[in-house]
């Protein structure tokens, strides 16, 4: 992207916000120049002069979106680092909840993440590595604190992936939802009990997931119990396409990505 003057930089920064609202709207492949440079008051020479074309403003636009991203993850937050694994769970639950059903309508970086999840672009492996893999890599960490030394990768991976559908069933649903209970998506305060009812039911299964661990670890023959060796969360992830193994950095506790 072109570096400029002030002038220069905030046509960017009007570009890549009405960029994020088209690409949110219509995805990579239906949205048009011309909308987004229209509604940014630019023309579209500005759009190859700063991104170089269509591709560059859809990475730029990703780039920030997922900055963004990051910044709302509970983990970074001062007062939830120390909480307890069982809280940090709840509040990245109501995190991810608000970024589906708050506002009039789910984020951008999250409806953009739809449409690539249904029809994926070049740009896919970098969301997952920018936005989604960072994402995953706390969740599992959390899941894999709750289920204990015991738990294998794939026990981890399979608990995550339960943990996570609880919630992606709001991006994709709430256009039903807004039909069927439209309260929901009105009310901050059923919000928070729906990101409280998810966080029970989670918890109560991670639970119970972790005395099956257990008793099966007690179980074990000698020859049993070696092959299940004990994995951090940082095995569990699966490399996207398109992404380098171990391009993806698993951030620490507390540790911005």
């Amino acid at each position: 992207m072109a570096a400029g003057n002030g002038h220069e930089r905030e046509t960017v920064r009007r570009i890549l916000e009405s960029a994020a609202a088209e690409f949110a709207r219509h995805g990579f492949a239906a949205a048009r120049i011309r909308d987004i440079v229209d509604s940014a008051g630019a023309n579209l020479a500005a759009v190859n002069y700063h991104f170089g074309g269509k591709e560059g403003l859809y990475r730029e636009t990703l780039a920030m979106l997922a900055k963004r991203a990051q910044e709302e993850v509970p983990r970074e937050m001062a007062e939830v680092r120390f909480l307890a694994p069982e809280e940090q769970l709840r509040v990245f639950t109501r995190v991810m909840l608000e970024r589906f059903l708050g506002g009039s309508q789910a984020s951008p970086m999250a409806r953009i993440l739809a449409h690539e999840l249904l029809d994926p672009t070049p740009a896919f492996g970098e969301l997952l590595r920018d936005v989604a893999g960072p994402q995953f890599d706390r969740l599992t960490d959390l899941v894999a604190r709750l289920l204990g030394p015991r738990a294998n990768a794939e026990d981890i991976a399979l608990a995550s992936f339960s943990v996570t559908g609880q919630w992606a069933f709001y991006l994709f649903g709430r256009a039903g939802i807004e039909r069927l209970y439209a309260d929901l998506v009105r009310d901050p305060a059923l919000i928070d009990r729906l990101a409280r009812q998810i966080g029970d039911f989670s918890l109560a299964a991670l639970k119970a997931r972790r005395l099956e661990i257990e008793a099966d670890s007690r179980e074990a023959t000698p020859a049993k119990d070696s092959a299940r060796k004990p994995v951090g969360a940082s095995a569990v992830r699966p490399v996207a396409p398109g992404v380098r193994k171990g391009a993806i950095r698993k951030p620490g506790l507390g540790k911005a990505p």
